[in-house]
């Protein structure tokens, strides 16, 4: 009988970690399911293109900077508003009226294509999403199940039904420029590893600098993702915590020394070395940001007392965990939530709420954190960056919107501010799921029961933005406080009264001017429309009251124009508004 060959201590530094999963589905059919999923996204967004403008539509679509070319420059020169006298210089966005100029170039007028034109847009942001989940975590099914839930998660109606949102396109940025670092940080590290083998300089350097290029496009759809939306100021902080928490190429190999001290040191100097471009851009953007504002940065909206805003934190927050968590009913809107002073209800309450759905993600956080330690070590860099990109993309934006002084007044609750924060969410869903291995199959069938309940919510719910008139009658019914809002219905059923007089039909619409001059006095619309009203109807003395009343509140030429020649019709004598 032979004996058994001896066995060797082998040293566990030379074991070759053991391959990955297999996938799921094949790339074939990974295609498929996209292409799948993109045309369901226009499926449950189709009725939509039968929608009008609304709100903002309007101003973008009649700006004669969007209607003709050579205003190029002036995008980049002036804020968003700057058309229009008396706007308020708060947004700077150039690349988002670049991207109207293009609707209005490929629709002009017609609200069709621009629907169109906006579904397609998020469409993109959800496939980016899908390739950024499976370029880090090589898993083609949560790529799609990131993509599919992020896509028909009903709160993103508000974001693709009104089509002048720049979250969708500021998005693409930042999601195209998280792609292309990753590009640059794979090929730097495949690089140095290769060097490390051939132990020559000038191979380690040529291929450093074929990997600049990458970083230099990461860094150029950086810039265009802040002159698209300010909120992709969060991208920079991304990419700076991305390259400190997984370490890469030549860093990544210095890091394996024993001295802490020594691979924080290593790990800091290079992660500012990667962020350096990012910060570069920012400041070009803040640059920009100075001149196209008069000097400043910012403008505040209101001036609430500090203490106020901190304990309006709590509401604020818990509002966004319920868009993201259960959105089973429209919040495309909702009453304020500014608490002056600290109670159970308006603080305490929500605050636990708040405090409940952190500790949830958190929990799953360190459980995808340490479960990372089951994958093959090749795999173990992507997941901690999947890991780290859905919490900040997650937490960051919603950050931003504490600042309540730089929100509109009143009405500074909005479903739409969680577009990227989305993102972030269903980017961990889909890393959970992918770590969660005998529970998978089962877990697939939840989220794909999940996703035909989002579609069908999304159906529901993007119906409340067909017109100006049924945004504000289903806005007033979700936020019966909310006085913008209030305001803004009135102001529409004034346009719809407007159509009226224009039709002939003023005994329909007089009793609208009537109560919207009774309950907003400086509305001169009405009144103008009440004036016109009542000259048909030809009563002349109110005509002229209403027509007065308009000139004064309004100082339009063509209104105090039409006051003063109804007065010389009347045989009184020419007057004009006091200024």
């Amino acid at each position: 009988m032979n004996p058994s060959p001896p066995i060797r201590r082998q040293n566990p530094s030379t074991l070759k970690p053991a391959g990955r999963r297999p996938e799921l589905i094949s790339p074939r059919t990974a295609v498929i399911a996209a292409l799948c999923v993109t045309a369901v996204v226009f499926a449950v967004y189709w009725s939509s293109l039968d929608f009008q403008f609304i709100l903002d539509d309007h101003r973008f679509v009649n700006d004669p900077r969007v209607q003709s070319s050579g205003h190029i420059w002036d995008y980049f020169a002036n804020y968003v508003w700057a058309q229009f006298t008396g706007g308020p210089p708060s947004f700077y966005r150039p690349v988002f009226i670049l991207w109207m100029r293009v609707n209005f170039m490929l629709s002009e007028s017609s609200p069709w294509g621009w629907h169109l034109l906006s579904i397609t847009n998020h469409a993109a942001v959800a496939l980016l999403l899908g390739l950024l989940a499976w370029r880090l975590l090589r898993d083609r099914v949560a790529g799609l199940l990131a993509a599919t839930l992020f896509a028909m998660h009903p709160a993103q109606a508000e974001s693709v039904a009104w089509v002048t949102v720049p979250d969708p396109l500021m998005s693409i940025g930042i999601l195209g420029a998280l792609l292309l670092y990753l590009r640059y940080a794979e090929g730097f590290s495949g690089g140095a590893q290769a060097s490390g083998k051939k132990s020559g300089k000038a191979s380690r350097t040529k291929r450093t600098r074929s990997q600049v290029g990458w970083l230099i496009l990461s860094a150029a759809a950086c810039l265009a993702a802040l002159l698209a939306k300010e909120t992709a100021i969060v991208l920079p902080v991304v990419i700076f915590v991305l390259a400190l928490g997984v370490p890469r190429g030549e860093f990544a190999l210095k890091s394996a020394a024993k001295d802490s001290d020594v691979r924080l040191h290593i790990r800091l100097i290079d992660a500012l070395r990667q962020a350096a471009p990012f910060a570069g851009v920012t400041l070009v953007y803040f640059l920009l940001r100075f001149h196209a504002l008069g000097g400043k940065l910012g403008s505040l909206t209101q001036h609430l007392p500090w203490s106020t805003v901190v304990l309006s934190w709590p509401a604020t927050l818990w509002f966004y965990g319920k868009v993201l968590l259960w959105p089973v009913r429209a919040r495309a809107f909702a009453d304020p939530t500014l608490a002056e002073r600290f109670s159970v209800g308006g603080v305490l309450l929500p605050g636990s709420g708040v405090l409940c759905i952190a500790l949830i993600l958190a929990g799953g956080f360190f459980w995808a954190w340490r479960a990372r330690h089951r994958v093959p070590h090749d795999a173990v860099a992507g997941i901690k960056c999947a890991l780290l990109i859905g919490t900040l993309l997650l937490v960051l934006p919603l950050l931003l919107t504490l600042n309540l002084n730089a929100l509109n007044p009143g009405d500074f609750l909005h479903g739409r501010y969680t577009y990227l924060p989305l993102a972030g969410l269903m980017f961990l869903l889909a890393t959970g799921w992918h770590l969660s291995e005998k529970m998978q199959v089962p877990l697939l069938g939840v989220f794909t029961l999940l996703a035909v309940v989002f579609a069908g919510l999304t159906v529901s719910q993007e119906e409340m933005w067909k017109d100006d008139l049924m945004v504000f009658t289903v806005a007033h019914q979700l936020a019966p406080g909310n006085r913008p809002v209030a305001r803004n219905l009135a102001n529409a059923h004034v346009q719809g009264a407007l159509h009226l007089a224009d039709d002939g039909r003023c005994g329909e619409a007089m009793p609208i001017f009537e109560e919207v001059t009774e309950e907003y006095p400086q509305e001169w619309y009405a009144w103008a429309g009440l004036g016109e009203c009542s000259f048909q109807l030809n009563n002349l003395p109110r005509a002229e009251e209403a027509l007065h009343r308009a000139a004064e509140l309004s100082h339009e030429a063509r209104v105090i124009q039409q006051w003063q020649q109804l007065r010389a019709h009347m045989g009184l004598p020419s007057s004009v508004p006091p200024q």
